[in-house]
C-alpha cells in the first residue's frame, strides 16, 4: 500500500507514542495503587487509634466508679478489649477548695499485637469532689484546716456587712 508522501513520516511515531503513553499510563496506576494502600492503611491506624482512645476512656470511667479512697488509693488492674492488661496508679492530693482533691493517673497498658497496639503509659490529671474522702487520717488534718479558713473568711464578710 502506497501512502502519500505527506504521511509517510508520521507514521514511524506511532510506536513510540504508544510506548509513552503505556508508561504514563503503568506510573498513574503506580501511584493510584500506592496512594490507595496509604490511605486504607491510614484508615486502619485512626480505626485502632480510636478503639484505643475509647478504651481509655472506658478505664478511666471505670477507676473513677470508685468511691472508696483506700481502693483508689491502692491502684489495681484491669483488662480492656483492645489494650490488653492495664495497670494503673493514683496520686491524690488536697486542693485549697474544700472535699475537692487532685488526682493524677497513671495508666499502664501491655498492647495488643493483634491490632496493633503498642504497649505504653498515659497519665491524666483531674479534680474530683469527693465529700467522703475528708475524713481518712491522710486529709482530716487539712480539711480541718480548711474548714476554719472558710469560716473566718465568712466571719471576715459578714462583719464587714454589718459595718456597712
Amino acid at each position: 500500500m502506497n501512502f502519500p508522501k505527506r504521511y509517510n513520516r508520521y507514521l514511524g511515531f506511532m510506536l513510540i507514542e504508544v510506548l509513552i503513553a503505556l508508561a504514563l499510563f503503568g506510573l498513574s496506576a503506580v501511584y493510584l495503587v500506592d496512594g490507595a494502600f496509604i490511605a486504607s492503611r491510614t484508615i486502619r491506624v485512626m480505626k485502632d487509634t480510636r478503639e484505643m482512645e475509647q478504651d481509655l476512656l472506658w478505664i478511666r470511667g471505670e477507676i473513677l466508679k470508685i468511691s472508696d479512697y483506700e481502693k483508689i488509693k491502692d491502684g489495681g488492674d484491669l483488662t480492656s478489649l483492645s489494650l490488653g492488661e492495664v495497670r494503673w496508679e493514683t496520686e491524690i492530693e488536697m486542693s485549697e477548695v474544700l472535699d475537692v482533691y487532685i488526682v493524677s493517673l497513671i495508666l499502664e497498658y501491655d498492647g495488643n499485637d493483634e491490632i496493633g497496639i503498642q504497649s505504653g503509659e498515659r497519665s491524666s490529671q483531674m479534680y474530683l469532689f469527693r465529700p467522703s474522702w475528708g475524713f481518712y487520717a491522710d486529709f482530716s488534718a487539712e480539711r480541718s484546716r480548711l474548714l476554719e479558713d472558710k469560716r473566718e473568711k465568712i466571719r471576715e464578710i459578714q462583719e464587714e456587712r454589718r459595718s456597712l
